[in-house]
């Protein structure tokens, strides 16, 4: 018999503050790598404003596929290294400074507090909920193993692993085909990646958007939300 319905959420930005815990690890592996003793907070407080600025500047030509992610790491690393002042830095270098940031921000990572009256809410209800994220195997299981929310293994869904990625509606597909549900809802933060991947593929979308950022041409129906006391209510309203 198929559950009535089934809720499944984006990770980052979602489920807990992925600007905050990025910054915390960004920093934690820029002091493994690049220390330079008593100047180094200086430096630090220096170096990450320019190193967010390039993580967004080249995300869209990642985003766009027209570099790789390897690419698109070292390049962000590399402009904000020279951004300030250290030019010798190797390969080496660039690599192992990700490989700390991977290995290591899942200690960072703290979840909504709201979200755990949301699970139980789902829970208590018996109704079917899990993860959609994109993203690498290993660093995104470890988050989720971090947040502790009780997601059953099953109803997670990892584009790595499963070799589909948002925005493309077909991981949405992936899911309605393995999750017996006769409807689907998805809880997002991101307008593209998120909302209009999942309207595409007929789920109904909840757009977590607290910045209130807002669309142009938007033609797309959706449910948004810019306080947790909206997003419980939408997500209450849904279930009943």
């Amino acid at each position: 018999m198929r559950s009535k319905k089934a809720f499944f959420f984006d990770l980052d930005n979602t489920l807990f503050d992925y600007e905050a815990s990025f910054k915390k690890a960004s920093l934690f592996a820029f002091r493994c790598i690049f220390s330079l003793g008593d100047n180094n907070k200086k430096l630090e407080e220096k170096w990450f404003p320019h190193y967010k600025s390039y993580c967004d500047l080249y995300w869209y030509a990642y985003e766009k596929a027209w570099i790789t992610r390897k690419e698109y790491q070292r390049k962000r690393l590399a402009s904000s290294l020279h951004a300030v002042g250290i030019k010798n830095f190797s390969d080496k270098e660039i690599q192992q400074y990700q490989q700390h940031f991977e290995e290591n921000i899942h200690h960072f990572v703290e979840p909504y507090p709201w979200i755990k009256e949301i699970i139980q809410l789902l829970k208590r209800k018996k109704i079917t909920y899990g993860i959609i994220s994109n993203g690498e195997a290993a660093v995104q299981r470890n988050k989720i193993k971090h947040l502790a929310f009780d997601i059953p293994e099953k109803h997670i869904y990892i584009s790595s692993e499963i070799k589909v990625a948002k925005p493309s509606p077909e991981i949405f597909h992936v899911v309605r085909k393995s999750v017996k549900a006769s409807a689907f809802y998805y809880v997002g933060d991101s307008y593209s990646l998120d909302i209009i991947p999942a309207v595409q593929a007929e789920w109904t979308a909840i757009w977590w958007n607290p910045s209130m950022l807002s669309v142009t041409h938007d033609k797309v129906l959706y449910h948004k939300c810019f306080s947790s006391d909206e997003l419980i209510e939408i997500i209450t309203r849904c279930i009943e």
